[in-house]
């Protein structure tokens, strides 16, 4: 798989306040706009298959702008199609396919930004979260938000802790999330939200232990500023 565990750093995520006589208010286990983030997830399509996943995250020159994840482009070239959705159980697709192309990529940390061209009514991004997330910063469930159906679905999710990791094929250290269950194929480059729906975390994979294993909001924001896209940074 993509990823092997090399430090562990933190343990569980706390979900449930703080200890006996704290008073602080309840933790959020729901998400505050499901639509939302269902419309901002797409479908990829590279070759005729229904490949991964990606999630709106802003516009430039007139396109919109998507974050997923690399390895999904890996000797199958740049080129992709990508199907938006709207509301509905389950959500309805748009019967027009959107062309998608790779703007950027970081195959260090399994990241990839692409281009989509596509009509200003889909220009419903999500915000990316802040820096330094975590597990007990977040005191809420998390949700996952991927097409392994052909379709977005999101499910809440826990997260193990913040870890740090080394490509099996290099020594490039990076920070994921791991989570407590394993990721679902298909799923690769979806996005991981807070309850407020910014984007935490990619879907990279799943790591030597089973477990689901997210690129970290501190290194996506760290690649998108290398690169100069400061304007997907802004909260």
């Amino acid at each position: 798989m993509f990823l092997t565990i090399v430090l562990a750093l933190g343990q569980q995520a706390l979900f449930q306040g703080g200890p006996a006589g704290d008073a602080s208010p309840a933790v959020a286990t729901t998400l505050r706009d499901p639509n939302r983030v269902i419309q901002a997830t797409l479908a990829l399509h590279i070759g005729l298959a229904n490949e991964g996943t990606a999630v709106l995250v802003g516009n430039r020159n007139g396109k919109l702008l998507a974050l997923s994840a690399n390895h999904l482009f890996q000797g199958k070239g740049k080129e992709a199609h990508a199907t938006f959705f709207g509301p509905g159980d389950p959500p309805k697709s748009e019967k027009q396919l959107m062309d998608v192309d790779v703007l950027d990529s970081w195959p260090d940390i399994d990241l990839v930004l692409l281009t989509v061209d596509a009509p200003s009514k889909f220009s419903l991004p999500l915000q990316l979260g802040e820096t330094r997330s975590k597990p007990g910063k977040l005191r809420g469930t998390t949700h996952t938000a991927g097409c392994d159906k052909g379709y977005p679905y999101l499910r809440p999710e826990l997260l193990i802790g913040k870890v740090l990791t080394t490509k099996t094929s290099g020594d490039v250290d990076a920070f994921y999330w791991e989570m407590t269950d394993p990721s679902i194929p298909g799923r690769s480059g979806g996005p991981l939200v807070n309850c407020d729906g910014q984007i935490i975390g990619i879907c990279s994979g799943t790591d030597r232990k089973g477990k689901g294993m997210y690129i970290h909001i501190d290194e996506i924001r760290a690649a998108l500023k290398r690169k100069g896209y400061s304007e997907l940074l802004r909260r």
